[in-house]
């Protein structure tokens, strides 16, 4: 699943919750599995963004190691 489909599933997931709250009351028990939902939804946003900023981090120090080494080796 790409990011922006995470995003999209995640704003209807909401927009779901917040229909059914407002129908139902928030003590339901629909509610609360769709909020469970929306929570693993979000889980994988979060590590998504984590495993991303991991791996641009990761690459970036890369890159300026070798750029180091490429300075000092003239």
């Amino acid at each position: 699943m790409k990011l922006r489909q995470l995003e999209d599933c995640i704003e209807e997931k909401r927009k779901e919750l917040n229909d059914l709250a407002n129908e139902v009351g928030l003590k339901d028990r629909r509610v609360l599995i769709k909020s469970m939902e929306l929570d693993r939804l979000l889980n994988k946003y979060s590590d998504w963004k984590c495993s991303y900023r991991r791996h641009t981090i990761t690459n970036s120090s890369q890159m300026q190691e070798k750029q180091h080494e490429l300075v000092l080796s003239y």
